[in-house]
């Protein structure tokens, strides 16, 4: 039984897989409809960021070899040390229009996991990482973001949802679970001569804001 279990769950997965291939070649053949697709993930929503982490399942991985031939994985393990900084990853679980896969792809960076096990990503239209294909130079960058938490702090929480919903990619690190995390904070406050006393404390790309302002944050990610 527990085969059979397994060459279910991995015919299932096989399935779905089709499914998805299927999808992108019948986008590709339709290019007025993509033109549409463009204008439209102007409007629509981003889809929530999923969760990614080492024991996740049902997800398939797309990432580009050292050829810059693109390859796929059923596990994180199976994907080169040198091709996990950027790697999409779609939740099988999820159909085509929970996804918003047209319009959205979810791009993470699996070199290293934050707090959870859960490894950072953002939420980017697809036509703007269809642009970038030719070219790891312009694929989209962002400043590194870590959040020093707490798991009763309020402020924390509104912070982590707002990265969330703009698919920012972020590791969030509990102070008080994790006293690596919390000696690492206490180093960068004493380099920067940043008061430690209370959370959240973000780190923007080497730069440390205590609190959370949504405004500045985003400015903080795009000053040079």
């Amino acid at each position: 039984m527990a085969h059979g279990t397994t060459y279910g769950k991995a015919f299932a997965l096989a399935l779905s897989f089709i499914c998805l291939l299927g999808s992108c070649v019948l986008s590709a053949c339709q290019s007025n409809e993509r033109g549409e697709q463009t204008r439209d993930s102007k409007k629509v929503t981003p889809p929530q960021l999923i969760k990614v982490s080492d024991s996740k399942e049902n997800l398939l991985f797309l990432y580009q070899d050292e050829r810059g031939e693109e390859q796929t994985a059923m596990m994180l393990n199976q994907i080169p040390e040198t091709a996990r900084s950027k790697v999409q990853v779609v939740d099988l679980t999820l159909s085509p229009e929970e996804r918003k896969s047209r319009q959205f792809i979810q791009l993470f960076d699996l070199r290293q996991s934050g707090q959870g096990g859960q490894y950072p990503g953002q939420v980017i239209k697809r036509d703007k990482l269809e642009r970038a294909l030719a070219s790891e130079q312009a694929l989209p960058e962002q400043k590194s973001i870590i959040l020093y938490s707490t798991n009763w702090c309020g402020v924390c929480k509104k912070a982590r949802r707002f990265m969330e919903e703009k698919g920012l990619a972020f590791v969030e690190k509990d102070i008080e679970s994790d006293r690596s995390a919390a000696r690492e904070l206490q180093e960068k406050c004493e380099r920067a001569k940043v008061p430690l006393g209370g959370v959240p404390i973000i780190d923007v790309g080497g730069q440390l804001m205590r609190g959370f302002d949504p405004k500045r944050l985003l400015s903080m990610l795009e000053s040079k």
